[in-house]
């Protein structure tokens, strides 16, 4: 629960703001906000070393789920998979409506 909340109006530009979430089945992350486009070299220094990689270190049977965005396909992502010993749950393009973390979405926006 949040003790306080920061509202920030924007009058400028729109500008690109991406959020990740990640949730386990006794367990959630913290949103990683990113500013502007996430690019795979970002998504792995901002995302899954600081936030993912620990989280999976204390979970030995985990596995990952992510939804083969363009910048989680990379070579360069996958390699860090295999690096890490993180082990993948096979996922079908194109389909979003599978992954658990789109219901959370809507309870986020309104708390």
């Amino acid at each position: 629960m949040l003790n306080s909340c920061v509202m920030h109006r924007h009058t400028g530009p729109a500008s690109s703001i991406t959020v990740w979430a990640g949730i386990g089945y006794h367990s959630r992350n913290p949103l990683v906000r990113i500013a502007g486009t996430l690019k795979s070299q970002c998504y792995i220094s901002e995302v899954l070393e600081p936030v993912v990689l620990p989280n999976l270190q204390v979970l030995a049977t985990a596995v990952f789920q992510q939804d083969n965005a363009r910048q989680q396909v990379a070579r360069i992502v996958q390699r860090f998979f295999v690096n890490h010993q993180i082990k993948l749950l096979p996922w079908p393009a194109c389909s979003p409506d599978l992954s658990p973390i789109e219901n959370m979405w809507s309870m986020v926006a309104h708390d």
